[in-house]
């Protein structure tokens, strides 16, 4: 009876030794996986902020063109000048022109090179918007941004890249209509003429009340995307006060 008594006490310490540790390798396991989704969260949490810090800067950039923009064309509106002299002095103290870098800094066309093709862009110009949108992409097809949990924070990042950014686009497009309006209109004129023009002499000696329209309208339409953008980069702000303060 003893023998048996301490048979079965072996043998329900063996289990109890086993289910222990079979629950204390669960507990791990659960804490490993735990701990590996909290630090996946974190990460791209951080990613996400400076995605859009990333965007704001970009933003911000943007915006001081488009002012400088505005501030050529509303001196060209008032004074009706397209003289060459008078537009470059116009654009080394108000830049808008650029192009990139290697390292992605910009270049402003200040230079007498830049300017030799002038009439082809400083009139014409309307700013493409492109920030960057890759990693934003990436966590919707993931389903990653489900892991912000506040559904209101949530949705006004989705409108950003989404509602928000389709104001800043859609007052683009029609900056770029009108844009195109004028770029017709000196190809016009110079298609009409019976010898060859160029386009500086097209803009200083064949401008007319449609060219006049046109450069109107074209401060209304800067002013529309200045506007736009000021409150797309308010909702950048926010938002990224907001991710500041966010546990996963």
């Amino acid at each position: 009876m003893n023998t048996d008594y301490r048979k079965y006490k072996h043998y329900g310490l063996e289990f109890l030794v086993v289910f222990l540790g079979v629950l204390i390798s669960f507990q791990l396991q659960n804490y490993s996986q735990s701990k590996a989704i909290k630090s996946k969260n974190e990460l791209f949490l951080k990613s996400l902020v400076s995605e859009i810090d990333a965007n704001i800067a970009y933003c911000e950039e943007h915006l001081s063109q488009l002012k400088n923009m505005l501030v050529i064309n509303e001196t060209i509106e008032q004074e009706f000048r397209f003289d060459k002299p008078f537009l470059m002095k116009l654009h080394n103290a108000n830049p808008f022109g650029h192009s990139y870098l290697e390292d992605g800094s910009y270049r402003y066309w200040t230079t007498p090179s830049d300017y030799e093709n002038l009439y082809l862009w400083m009139i014409t110009w309307w700013n493409t918007f492109a920030q960057n949108e890759i990693y934003f992409n990436s966590l919707v097809s993931n389903g990653l941004l489900l892991e912000i949990k506040d559904a209101d924070l949530r949705n006004r990042i989705e409108g950003i890249y989404s509602t928000k950014k389709r104001r800043v686009i859609v007052n683009e497009q029609l900056l770029k209509a009108n844009s195109d309006k004028i770029f017709k209109w000196a190809e016009a004129k110079r298609d009409a003429s019976v010898i060859s023009r160029s386009r500086d002499y097209v803009f200083t000696e064949l401008k007319d009340l449609q060219l006049k329209n046109l450069i109107e309208d074209r401060s209304y339409r800067i002013e529309l995307r200045v506007m736009s953008l000021e409150h797309y980069i308010q909702s950048l702000y926010s938002v990224r006060e907001d991710l500041a303060q966010i546990k996963l």
